[in-house]
């Protein structure tokens, strides 16, 4: 008896028997016209894509105005980048403007770290600052000082329209006929707008269609596929 299973995760068929040959007739091209599937089929069907998602840095600063200049002091520069940071993140371009930091400013001693906020279609987006060197500018008496600071998402934005596409180019960015990209890819009908915690699954799921087969007999199962966002904020759901 020959074998053939397509796993859960990488969707690529393994191929099963006792000389190593292909299995004949359990090729994705011999499945039947119909079929019964184990499992619940997700609401929204995915189209392949072979587009990469996401924003352009041109597009991005395009989005924004003119970066502050030092004039304007380090908590309005911060405010700025975590404006861009939050497009990165999310995607797609949307209203956005620049929030606040707690206590009106940033917290400028080595090591310190300060929540801020800026507002994504209306929804609050919070940040931490860190500063992580300070750097006087200038010979003798500084004239100023440069601040180097890192920044993480406390909640991420997430768009329906941003997990689909993702899922899309999943599915086509190796081309129409690759055996990795997920068969008959479908995800959960999920709200509009958003918001999740880095690092974390945000409990809604996608799906691909796995399949096993003996001896040209197919069987056929929905394989979830979890819809996280990881420690940067951004949505992963490639399984």
């Amino acid at each position: 008896m020959r074998r053939a299973v397509v796993p859960a995760v990488a969707a690529a068929v393994v191929l099963m028997s006792g000389c190593g040959e292909d299995v004949p007739g359990c090729g994705w091209e011999n499945r039947p016209e119909s079929f019964p599937v184990e499992g619940e089929k997700r609401p929204v069907r995915i189209r392949p894509s072979e587009r990469h998602p996401g924003l352009g840095g041109r597009e991005v600063t395009d989005a924004l105005p003119p970066r502050p200049d030092r004039d304007a002091g380090p908590t309005a520069q911060a405010l700025y980048d975590l404006q861009r940071k939050t497009l990165d993140m999310v995607g797609e371009l949307g209203e956005i403007e620049p929030g606040r930091c707690e206590g009106g400013e940033l917290a400028l001693e080595v090591g310190d770290t300060t929540r801020c906020t800026v507002s994504y279609e209306g929804v609050e987006v919070p940040w931490q600052v860190k500063i992580t060197n300070a750097i006087p500018q200038g010979v003798g008496t500084p004239y100023g000082i440069d601040y180097q600071y890192t920044v993480r998402p406390l909640r991420t934005v997430v768009l329906a329209q941003e997990v689909y596409d993702w899922f899309a180019w999943e599915a086509g960015k190796n081309g129409p006929d690759s055996l990795s990209a997920p068969k008959e890819p479908r995800c959960d009908r999920l709200p509009k707008i958003f918001t999740a915690e880095p690092g974390r699954d945000t409990g809604y799921h996608c799906q691909r269609l796995g399949y096993s087969c003996t001896d040209g007999d197919f069987d056929f199962e929905w394989n979830d596929v979890a819809i996280r966002v990881d420690e940067e904020g951004a949505v992963r759901v490639d399984g």
